[in-house]
């Protein structure tokens, strides 16, 4: 039976509101998403935020007139990443705060951290460029550090740029998913699990053995906790996860709590390296990104 012109545009408009817009409405999975929308110069931006809670206080080592005070704050106690992730290479500026000093240290320990803010430039083939506002490690004269040997790759936990990628992300979306908030006025379904964090650990090929070996112990008995919010377009717009570690010394955060918002997917993204003259050049590793 022929269709009327009318009955023609309206099943063409159902298709198309079908269809939404751009390559990751034909995705079956959030993997599958974010590999189509992240091709060429096309990337995402991304902020984070990072909380450390130390549980509870601990004695500092006596100083010499054995004043001790019971405090354990740690370096820091937050950090915010913004930045921007493309299909091969990161921008990522990180700042740190310390927003748990007791009423009775302030004005003793310091809270402006300003000086650890750091910049991350990370590029497939070319290695990681790193800037710190304290200029720590670098000579007279230079800016950046830069490390390039894929040797300094270790066995880490999740980074911002392991959220997109196929082995973590159809980890986090594997649970089966509810109904979500609108996030940025788009409609979500939200997966929730947990799980060791062994399970979500990546190892690189030219892992010391010994070192992997712990690093694997240590995140076996490391849980984390998530919730991963999917858009229409099968693409992340958000990912919570909380960390506990067992294993923490009393100088050291017992859970961790990370947020991470993503954006302006598909948005043409340019991340070049810094100039040569303002690069030292470094025998040591640099990490692939701000944690």
């Amino acid at each position: 039976m022929a269709l009327s012109r009318m009955a023609t545009i309206v099943l063409t408009l159902a298709l198309a509101a079908g269809c939404g817009g751009g390559d990751a409405v034909t995705a079956r999975t959030p993997a599958e998403a974010v590999a189509q929308r992240m091709k060429g110069s096309a990337g995402v931006k991304v902020t984070r935020l990072v909380r450390l809670d130390y549980g509870g206080k601990a004695f500092t080592p006596p100083a010499e007139d054995d004043f001790v005070v019971p405090f354990n704050i740690g370096e820091y106690s937050q950090s915010r990443t913004t930045g921007v992730l493309a299909a091969t290479a990161s921008d990522l500026t990180e700042t740190y705060y310390r927003t748990n000093v007791p009423d009775e240290l302030e004005g003793v320990v310091p809270t402006d951290l300003s000086f650890m803010t750091t910049r991350t430039i990370s590029i497939a083939g070319s290695g990681t460029y790193r800037y710190r506002a304290d200029r720590q490690d670098v000579p007279a004269g230079k800016s950046w550090l830069h490390g390039r040997s894929s040797e300094c790759e270790q066995l880490r936990a999740i980074g911002v740029r392991d959220l997109v990628s196929p082995e973590v992300l159809r980890k986090l979306a594997a649970p089966t998913p509810s109904s979500g908030e609108a996030i940025d006025g788009v409609s979500t379904v939200v997966h929730a699990g947990s799980s060791s964090l062994a399970e979500f650990a990546i190892a690189a090929p030219n892992d010391d053995p010994a070192i992997a070996a712990q690093s694997r112990e240590r995140n076996t008995l490391t849980q984390v906790s998530w919730q991963l919010w999917i858009g229409p377009d099968r693409l992340p717009r958000r990912v919570h996860l909380t960390v506990t570690y067992p294993m923490a010394e009393d100088n050291q955060p017992k859970t961790t709590v990370i947020e991470v918002d993503f954006t302006d997917w598909g948005s043409d993204v340019v991340i070049d390296p810094p100039p040569s003259v303002q690069v030292h050049e470094i025998g040591t590793c640099l990490g692939p990104e701000p944690y």
